[in-house]
């Protein structure tokens, strides 16, 4: 398959491995950078870059945008351990991170959604960490 392609988490060791198979493939890959982090593993590689955070249903949209696929593998790395502050930081990012991708597909009519993720990405709720993951 060709077309254009999302990546999320593309300066993560998944995601910039993914992104070079795309492009080898022969692929139009975009990705979406998280603000001020580190762009040295996509540098050199020709991806459209946009700036945003999943944790912005706006900017995750506008990234999905035109776009045939999307592989989601941006989340934020941890275990349920820290401050609230920071499951809290985890949850934003991981589980709405992760549904805003998946509306924002569904709305552009996204092909094919492949979402990688963890325990963190499935629904745990750092406010009450005894119930169900969802």
């Amino acid at each position: 398959m060709t077309g254009t392609v999302l990546v999320t988490g593309a300066t993560g060791h998944l995601g910039a491995n993914l992104v070079r198979r795309l492009l080898k493939d022969g692929d139009v890959v975009r990705v979406l950078l998280q603000p001020g982090a580190s762009t040295e593993a996509v540098d050199g590689l020709d991806v459209e870059r946009l700036v945003g955070d999943l944790r912005d249903p706006v900017a995750v949209a506008r990234a999905v945008r035109d776009t045939d696929r999307v592989f989601h593998t941006g989340a934020i790395v941890s275990t349920v351990t820290g401050s609230p502050e920071h499951r809290q930081a985890i949850f934003d990012t991981n589980v709405m991170g992760t549904k805003y991708v998946l509306d924002a597909a569904h709305e552009h009519g996204v092909e094919r959604v492949v979402v990688t993720g963890s325990f963190s990405a499935v629904g745990y709720d750092p406010r009450d960490p005894t119930q169900a993951s969802d």
